[in-house]
């Protein structure tokens, strides 16, 4: 069959020919796609992770850094487990050792936390032995304190000051800690009135909220929040017993927590189960509305919802 004779055959079966066309450029199209697939790399799933900090990036951007806005990072995952296995641990002194090595995780701060957790311990001389209040919330109190107290068996013998452990800490389990303070300044060496902000900020910026709570405290005297009582020592107390109220609400333990319970079980006082309640009974009326500019102005530094445990702060 010559050139003619095919145009000739084409002309006479329009309707064939074009699907036949159609056949064939979707067969080529087929294997075009599938050689494209084959060489394609799987797209990778969007992590939580990575999901919250593109969250937190957007919050971020009219304002300061708070610890709810940094909740997720990568930062404040891997403090997280090490936060988890800080209170679940039976035995401080054996948690210390092992955490000292993990610093990528935070494991040197929360060495050092264990360690002040059980010497706050010393100052409190044993069950009183009269109680007001809740029955069973002065049973649930000392129950707390006494196990904290078995946790902390051979702490303090082991390192008789922190001092002694952040030397171990720094100098034996090399790797700085994205949680401590430079110099462990609040922890072991004092803390000043140019390094209160930054440090209070660097805690923020790490997402840790305990890494926040401990800089807070550590700081109170220095932060200029709220109105003056017009007495250095006076403005001293307050900002501590506000920073107090704070710390814990940043890290849920105002209600039920140790600091209430060692108030319950060593004054007897166990009318109140949440620390914030405690801390007010303190204040006295002439400097209420002092204290609580002074509170409100905590609150604001620390990005918080006055009154608000940390659940409930949520960008």
């Amino acid at each position: 069959m010559n050139a003619r004779d095919v145009l000739m055959w084409i002309r006479g079966h329009k309707a064939s020919t074009a699907g036949l066309v159609l056949v064939v450029a979707g067969c080529i199209a087929l294997v075009g796609l599938s050689r494209r697939v084959h060489h394609l790399k799987p797209r990778a799933a969007t992590t939580g992770v990575a999901a919250s900090a593109s969250g937190a990036a957007s919050a971020r951007s009219g304002g300061r850094l708070t610890p709810s806005e940094q909740a997720g990072t990568e930062q404040d995952a891997r403090s997280a487990k090490m936060r988890a296995e800080f209170e679940g641990a039976t035995r401080y002194v054996d948690f210390i050792q092992q955490a000292m090595s993990r610093p990528q995780e935070g494991g040197k701060f929360y060495a050092m936390l264990a360690w002040k957790r059980c010497n706050d311990l010393t100052r409190y001389a044993g069950v009183a032995p009269e109680h007001t209040g809740d029955d069973g919330f002065h049973e649930a109190s000392v129950a707390l304190v006494e196990d904290i107290e078995k946790r902390c068996a051979g702490v303090l013998e082991t390192w008789p000051g922190i001092d002694a452990l952040y030397k171990v800490a720094m100098e034996q389990r090399g790797g700085r800690d994205f949680l401590l303070p430079a110099n462990g300044r609040g922890i072991v060496v004092p803390t000043g009135r140019q390094t209160a902000e930054p440090d209070i900020d660097a805690a923020l910026k790490t997402g840790d909220r305990w890494a926040a709570a401990e800089a807070l405290q550590n700081n109170a005297d220095f932060l200029d929040v709220g109105n003056s009582a017009g007495d250095d020592g006076v403005d001293r107390q307050l900002h501590e017993w506000s920073a107090e109220i704070v710390a814990c609400e940043l890290v849920s333990t105002c209600r039920g927590g140790l600091e209430v319970a060692l108030h319950c079980a060593g004054t007897g006082d166990c009318v109140h189960d949440d620390y914030r309640d405690v801390i007010l009974a303190k204040v006295p009326d002439t400097h209420r509305t002092i204290f609580d500019t002074m509170l409100a102005g905590m609150h604001q530094r620390m990005g918080l919802v006055p009154g608000a445990d940390a659940a409930d702060n949520k960008p």
